[in-house]
């Protein structure tokens, strides 16, 4: 009975040793994480590619989470084309940076505009619209810089001509006071001194006709028709301008047959006329003249209203040129 004892003593330090063994044994925590990578790149020094599926996961393009502690990590897969996530994100950055510089280009544009529009109206408010500058300039002169041409006559008054009238047509510009032409012969020395008769017509303001029967009653010769209505304006010394000024009442009506019957209306009228000399746009005669002719004309024109206007008779007009062109 004593060596059971003795058996039971020495099983017993037996086991007491081994549980202070296992006592002394340094404590273990939980294993460490293992590393978070991030789908298709590799951590340094490691062969791990992206986690797979499994716990602590999420589908690719929407996150990761918190990998589970344990979980085990894949070999890196080969090589492949990149997943549609990595295509979906380059994508989106595109279309940002797009959508950025086509912003700042806009904004560019757009304040661009608004200077621009700015600078005008302040322009526009700080300097007085300039009067027109007529074409025309004498000879020799240097135009001046950045000066526009206009059509409209000067307010300076009529600009001497850089070439001779090419036709008696050109005269007009002298009745207009526009220009006058420097190369024409002035009204010096002996007379007669040549003149051609300009008539105002209803198609607008600056239109006339050269009048070349009025003058008959001076006699028909070829020296007397260069001199009242010569037909080369290098020669002509004076233009005579007549212009309708005003209307009256009614003096008649008037019938024709031809090409088809009709009937128009003659009225009274007022003209003016005025006499330049060609060379310098000299005034030589201004003077207002009633439409003395009053009888229903052989040969008209006339418009949509079918009235006509009673004319200066040719007697009247060789009475007021006549001494300007004998003497």
């Amino acid at each position: 009975m004593s060596d059971t004892g003795a058996g039971s003593d020495q099983g017993a330090a037996g086991d007491a040793e081994q549980r202070d063994e296992t006592a002394w044994m340094p404590p273990t925590g939980p294993p460490p994480p293992p590393p978070i990578t991030v789908p298709g790149h590799h951590l340094p020094g490691t062969g791990y590619g992206p986690p797979t599926a499994g716990p602590g996961h999420q589908p690719p393009g929407a996150g990761y989470g918190p990998p589970t502690a344990g979980t085990p990590f894949g070999p890196y897969p080969p090589a492949g084309p990149p997943s549609s996530g990595g295509r979906n994100r380059a994508l989106v950055v595109a279309v940002v940076a797009l959508s950025v510089l086509l912003l700042v280009a806009c904004s560019g544009l757009i304040g661009g505009a608004f200077l621009l529009r700015s600078s005008e109206r302040q322009t526009a408010e700080r300097e007085p619209a300039a009067p027109p500058v007529t074409p025309w300039r004498s000879p020799g002169t240097t135009p001046t810089p950045g000066a526009t041409a206009s059509a409209e006559p000067s307010t300076r008054g009529p600009q001497p001509s850089d070439f001779p009238a090419a036709q008696i047509s050109d005269l007009n510009d002298v009745c207009d006071g526009v220009r006058y032409f420097p190369q024409s012969p002035k009204r010096t020395g002996a007379a007669p001194h040549p003149v051609a008769l300009l008539v105002g017509t209803d198609l607008g303001a600056g239109s006339r006709r050269h009048d070349r029967v009025y003058y008959y009653d001076e006699g028909l010769s070829k020296q007397v028709e260069r001199t009242w209505a010569s037909e080369d304006p290098k020669t002509v010394q004076m233009v005579a301008c007549l212009d309708r000024t005003s209307t009256g009442a009614t003096i008649r009506k008037c019938r024709y047959d031809d090409p088809e019957p009709d009937t128009l209306t003659l009225l009274k009228a007022t003209y003016r006329l005025r006499v330049y000399e060609v060379a310098t746009g000299r005034r030589l005669l201004d003077k207002t003249m009633g439409g003395d002719d009053q009888q229903c004309p052989y040969v008209v024109l006339y418009g949509s209203d079918k009235k006509i206007y009673a004319e200066v008779s040719h007697r009247s007009l060789l009475s007021a040129l006549r001494n300007l062109v004998k003497r």
